[in-house]
């Protein structure tokens, strides 16, 4: 079975699962925000097979998200850097996680514990907030469409304000 090509959607959730939808994809970006950045380091962690990680490393290094960079401890290797693309991506993993250990929790406890480094205080879950900082639920948030919204998305946004209508 072939996979549809999501960047023919012009949507942004579309266009973000097209660049880091496929699971070894945010494996790779969650190792590299703990600081590995080899192929080998890469390969050893998550057991993947050399093809699938060659290929997403070509995808991650294509798409802005990694940069890749000869090391400057042995010039024969190459490590995979973050860009800032791809430290953007950090309040994702930290949702990511924060729903896995809300929806899918290890029976022990937290996987992992993350501090602010200034003053080593657990990180509050990743919240939606109001511009007077109130927490926002689902329920919470009206949408619109915006200048750059399609014949789709305009069609989707507004069966979602009709149902919500109907509530």
């Amino acid at each position: 079975m072939s996979r549809t090509d999501l960047k023919k959607f012009d949507c942004s959730v579309a266009q973000t699962l097209g660049q880091i939808g496929e699971w070894w994809t945010l494996l790779i970006i969650r190792d590299a925000f703990h600081g590995i950045k080899r192929f080998d380091d890469f390969q050893t962690h998550l057991e993947i097979s050399p093809t699938v990680l060659s290929a997403r490393l070509r995808s991650l290094t294509r798409d802005g998200i990694l940069q890749r960079q000869s090391s400057e401890t042995d010039g024969r290797a190459n490590e995979y850097i973050l860009t800032e693309k791809g430290l953007d991506l950090h309040p994702v993993l930290l949702s990511l996680m924060d729903w896995g250990e809300k929806h899918a929790p290890n029976p022990a406890g937290p996987r992992m514990r993350l501090l602010d480094k200034e003053n080593l205080q657990p990180l509050p879950p990743i919240t939606v907030r109001a511009a007077d900082g109130r927490a926002l639920k689902a329920r919470d948030v009206v949408v619109q469409s915006g200048s750059g919204s399609d014949e789709k998305m305009i069609a989707l946004i507004n069966y979602r304000n009709r149902q919500k209508s109907q509530q």
